[in-house]
């Protein structure tokens, strides 16, 4: 009889267990899928009715430079093979200018009147804390979930408050570009380089090198282009400019480190003698045996030169890893682009934001991979890997660069829509204070009084605004 009752109590707590595991992750599910910012709720769930027309916007790039006509031909077409699966989704997209996009975005959002989707190739993440989507509330779970279907680097990218605030698109890791033929006349070689990275000493020491081989050899710094000081402030543990607080995430000796690297390579002489000059010279010296290596590089640039490289026979490009002071850490600073979702003030329904992830999914998954071919850029939806390996026409060990240094990849971790707006004030600072670096002779130390004090004024206004709300 003893033994009957205890089985079961065994029983019933066992079932009360299963129970309050059902129901801890209902509401779970309830929260995190339904639950958005402001209290705003969407539910993922929701079916489009066949019988009604949805019309959505997608604003994006003319991604391929100098083939803008192409790229219009494969988002026509593409629209057209969706249409085919979803005829009653219509798609009306736009393609924005690179200088004014972002201004365009930002005055639609102010008016409460976004996109449905915007491509953020800028690696704009976190954009609108009253109109921005996560889109893993329309993650389908399985055997595999569509969350396990990403690559783990790009995700990290977008997630913030355990949301996942855009689809990732492309990864690409932050490197430099140099000229092995140049290069490897000296004790440091590029398989050296590529496995265990570089301090700034032996950046210094290859640049010198490279410098004293004749009298036109060099190395090329886009000084009109502060991206590398932003790529040496990642490589070196840095990877946001404000803090989850609020505060600054970078100190004086951060920046005096980095505009002393810089400074110690111009004392050498290993830039050209007019540094106003160097974003011109920057692929003509590369090509005429002149430029060792040159940074930044961004995609365009990037796949420029793999187009040039493959009719050089007398150029050797390589890609190198950014020089950092930690040599442990071996990471490489990644960027990554994704589709962002956005609502309106005046809300078209949970139908018509499943229709623009719909649209948005296809895209990425099944589109993605012509793009990626054509820009050399890796694919973050991971079954679209293998076949860029096997398809994407660039030459192995260019290829094999590539995949060694994204699997050593690291990224900005998302803090917030707040802090967000903060660093674009704080970027405009340090781009200002770069340029005078570079062109108008400022010293380091006024260099860094600028920015330090001009930085902890726009956090400080930030701190009492928020007090004052």
């Amino acid at each position: 009889m003893i033994k009957k009752l205890f089985s079961n109590l065994n029983w019933l707590l066992l079932v009360g267990m299963v129970l309050l595991i059902i129901f801890a992750t209902g509401f779970l599910t309830f929260y995190f899928n339904y639950e958005e910012q402001e209290n705003f709720k969407i539910d993922p769930k929701v079916q489009l009715n066949s019988e009604k027309e949805y019309e959505i916007t997608y604003w994006d790039y003319p991604l391929f430079i100098g083939q803008e006509k192409e790229y219009e031909e494969f988002l026509e077409e593409s629209i057209s093979e969706f249409n085919d699966m979803y005829p009653n989704i219509k798609v009306n997209y736009r393609l924005l200018s690179f200088i004014k996009g972002r201004n365009k975005l930002r005055n639609r959002l102010k008016s409460g009147n976004p996109p449905d989707i915007y491509h953020g190739i800028f690696g704009n993440k976190l954009i609108s804390k009253e109109f921005q989507i996560p889109v893993n509330i329309f993650f389908k779970e399985g055997e595999q979930s569509e969350k396990e279907r990403y690559n783990k680097i790009g995700l990290k990218a977008f997630t913030y408050n355990q949301q996942i605030w855009g689809l990732p698109n492309w990864i690409k890791p932050q490197i430099l570009v140099g000229n092995q033929s140049l290069f490897n006349k000296g004790n440091l070689t590029v398989n050296q380089i590529e496995k265990k990275g570089w301090k700034w000493h032996d950046f210094q020491q290859k640049a010198t090198e490279i410098a004293d081989l004749n009298k036109n050899s060099s190395i090329i710094f886009n000084p009109y282009n502060p991206k590398l000081f932003y790529q040496l402030l990642n490589a070196n543990g840095k990877e946001r400019l404000v803090t989850s607080k609020g505060d600054l995430a970078f100190s004086a000796n951060d920046l005096k480190s980095i505009f002393e690297f810089l400074d110690n390579l111009r004392s050498e002489e290993v830039f050209p003698r007019k540094p106003e000059e160097m974003n011109k010279k920057l692929l003509q010296h590369f090509w005429q045996q002149k430029a060792g290596i040159i940074a930044p590089v961004n995609m365009w640039l990037l796949n420029n030169l793999y187009q040039r490289n493959k009719q050089e026979s007398n150029i050797n490009l390589t890609l190198l890893p950014l020089p950092t002071n930690n040599l442990n850490q071996k990471y490489v600073p990644i960027d990554v682009t994704g589709l962002l979702l956005f609502r309106q003030q005046n809300y078209k329904g949970d139908a018509h934001t499943k229709a623009a992830y719909k649209f948005a999914k296809f895209i990425n998954q099944q589109k993605n991979l012509f793009i990626a071919k054509k820009l050399k850029v890796l694919p973050a939806y991971l079954p679209l890997e293998s076949l860029w390996r096997e398809e994407v026409k660039l030459k192995d060990y260019l290829k094999q660069q590539l995949l060694n240094y994204s699997n050593r990849g690291i990224t900005e971790r998302l803090n917030g829509f707040d802090n967000i707006r903060q660093e674009a004030k704080i970027k405009d600072v340090i781009n200002e204070s770069y340029k005078d670096f570079w062109l108008e002779g400022v010293s380091i130390p006024e260099v860094i009084d600028e920015i330090m004090t001009n930085s902890k004024e726009i956090v400080d206004i930030n701190k009492n605004n928020k007090e004052d709300e």
